[in-house]
């Protein structure tokens, strides 16, 4: 099999061509992903290379072509060449030297069978040359292609127990590429079998790989059988409410809507907020992400889809717009009613839209005022803004100040 350069502008582009010049011949190759989707019609991704030399002597290759290189895993046999603002990463050829489940200590090789050899799934040790040419080591990729068949090189426990990280990575692939195919029995075992294992990455290295399983188009059968395979609640043992995220995944087809991994993490949530405490701070999650999982959790406003527009705007503005939007999106996707998926919908797109105003009145309106500065100023600014809300925003500041004189300041 081979890939048409022609058909695929990127493998003729400008930076790649410098590369492929830059580097003896026939010693480098792509790899991975950019093959693997090329062969399936997906979207590329990264472009990522294959590299017979060690990785000094890329360096050195890359620096004599004038090529800018960020030696980003050069301790792992991974230089970055970086031209006009694009990262391409070319890694050396490598073997597993020792491996205890989330490192591997290798050695270099110049065997493009050895390199497969320490990949995880058959689909993605595929490689191809400047002139589309596929080299398929294992024997097996290219059949897997074919077939969407998702299965680890050689043996599947071995692969498993050298980076357990490929356990997430094989339901990743399968939610982003899978369809209804059989999955491979062995695979599915080794993934089942040391799940346990998972407890040994790093937290942040997990939620990186869920949270790129969470973006795909459909992930609901991947986190099925992760659920019936006891990998989920591993992984996330407090959010394995899949029949949440296939209710939400219907509204997002129906709707038009892009996957939000956050929001799908929260389909499968129950909305308590010790519970989303411990979540957040087991995978060390970002403060973007806390916080908004946190303010979904924490929430108390009360939300009816009969809502006066005084009261809608009002508790979006105590709340928050991302608050309410994530809760009544969510609300929408749980609604059997379609009338009143509708509502929740409304809700969601006016939370998302609305501009809140900025209350006129500042302490300094205050101290003006004759307010002492203090605990009391504080009370006197809530009350005020308060009374602003329940009037729909529409009290003006003379108005307001005229109210503080009748609150005794």
């Amino acid at each position: 099999m081979k890939l048409t350069p022609q058909e695929f502008p990127w493998m003729q582009s400008e930076p790649i061509l410098a590369i492929f010049d830059a580097l003896p011949e026939t010693s480098l190759r792509f790899v991975g992903g950019c093959v693997r989707n090329a062969l399936w019609g997906s979207p590329l991704g990264d472009i990522d290379l294959a590299c017979q030399l060690e990785p000094q002597s890329v360096v050195d290759a890359l620096t004599a072509a004038g090529i800018r290189y960020v030696p980003t895993g050069i301790d792992h046999g991974t230089v970055t060449a970086v031209i006009d603002g694009k990262p391409y990463e070319i890694t050396s050829l490598r073997r597993d030297v020792e491996t205890d489940g989330r490192r591997a200590v290798v050695a270099y090789t110049q065997d493009w069978a050895e390199d497969a050899q320490r990949r995880d799934l058959t689909i993605n040790a595929l490689y191809a040359d400047s002139d589309g040419q596929i080299f398929d080591p294992t024997g097996q990729g290219l059949d897997d292609i074919k077939t969407r068949k998702f299965r680890f090189v050689g043996d599947a426990a071995e692969r498993v127990q050298e980076d357990y990280l490929r356990i997430l990575r094989f339901f990743r692939f399968l939610a982003w590429y899978g369809g209804q195919e059989k999955l491979d029995a062995a695979s599915l075992q080794a993934c089942r079998e040391h799940q346990s294992g998972i407890k040994k990455l790093s937290v942040e290295r997990v939620w990186m790989e869920m949270k790129k399983l969470l973006s795909a188009r459909n992930p609901v059968r991947a986190c099925h059988i992760m659920l019936t395979n006891g990998v989920l609640e591993t992984v996330l043992p407090e959010a394995n409410n899949v029949d949440g995220l296939e209710a939400l995944v219907k509204l997002e087809s129906r709707e038009g809507i892009k996957p939000d991994p956050l929001l799908r993490l929260m389909s499968m949530s129950a909305r308590e907020p010790l519970q989303m405490a411990l979540l957040t701070k087991r995978l060390k999650m970002s403060n973007a992400e806390t916080a908004r999982l946190r303010g979904w959790a924490d929430d108390a406003a009360q939300l009816t889809t009969d809502m006066a527009e005084r009261d809608r705007l009002a508790v979006i503005y105590k709340s928050g717009k991302s608050i309410i939007f994530d809760r009544a999106r969510l609300r929408a996707a749980g609604e059997a009613d379609p009338i009143q998926s509708s509502r929740w919908m409304v809700l969601a797109d006016l939370a998302l839209g609305w501009q809140p105003p900025i209350f006129p009145i500042s302490g300094k309106d205050l101290a003006e005022a004759g307010v002492p500065k203090g605990p009391g100023m504080g009370k006197a600014l809530k009350a005020l803004e308060a009374l602003w809300v329940r009037s729909g925003f529409s009290t003006e500041k003379p108005q307001l100040l005229a109210a503080l004189k009748l609150m005794g300041y």
